[in-house]
């Protein structure tokens, strides 16, 4: 059965959080955790009876991980994160636009690893230059990627802060690029984008606005 994907857009900077499940094995995970998500996606989780099995931080910026806290004592899962992140989740920096609880994550991702939900499997692909720990999750299989602030519509994530890479931002559009034209792509803030509709800038990022 085709995976459902529902977003929530919230916090200060309308990060999407992802709440994607497989209906037919009713289980799902919840993709980034920006403030106040807990409230939001929890009511959806309860109505929908489904068996939450993780939460997946795509990257350690402060938008994405205000709410993870919050979010692990209320659904009581693991929290899976790439290694260059868990020292930003660990110790939050003070001084961020919003207060960010440390938590401690359970597991960790890098490439080469699997997510699964339900019957399908997502592939791990640390894909850096906007943040050097910077993992997203593609299902071959129903043209999907949850990518976080690689992919936007018409651009990609910022490259002008602390460590953030041009180079390493290009080589991840790339990878992105040789994925076939009808892939959608989740990003973290904003509409989805399709490979397909990306491609006349991909994959070095010439002509697309940074966000």
């Amino acid at each position: 059965m085709p995976l459902k994907i529902e977003t929530f857009p919230a916090g200060s900077l309308e990060t999407n959080a992802y709440l994607v499940i497989d209906d037919a094995m009713g289980a799902a995970i919840v993709i980034d955790a920006p403030e106040g998500i807990a409230a939001m996606v929890g009511p959806a989780i309860r109505d929908g009876d489904y068996r939450v099995e993780r939460i997946v931080v795509t990257h350690g910026h402060w938008a994405h991980i205000a709410g993870l806290a919050a979010l692990a004592r209320e659904l009581a899962v693991p929290v899976a994160i790439h290694p260059l992140v868990l020292d930003r989740v660990e110790r939050p920096a003070a001084d961020l636009p919003v207060a960010v609880e440390p938590w401690s994550p359970e597991e960790r991702l890098d490439e080469g690893d699997t997510v699964t939900v339900g019957g399908h499997t997502f592939a791990v692909l640390h894909l850096p230059g906007h943040d050097p720990g910077h993992i997203v999750l593609h299902d071959p299989s129903e043209g999907v990627v949850l990518g976080g602030d690689v992919l936007f519509p018409g651009g990609h994530g910022r490259t002008d802060i602390p460590g953030s890479d041009q180079v390493a931002m290009d080589r991840s559009l790339a990878r992105l690029a040789a994925l076939p034209d009808a892939t959608v792509v989740y990003p973290g803030h904003g509409a989805p984008a399709t490979i397909g509709a990306e491609r006349g800038w991909l994959p070095t990022g010439s002509g697309g606005a940074e966000r």
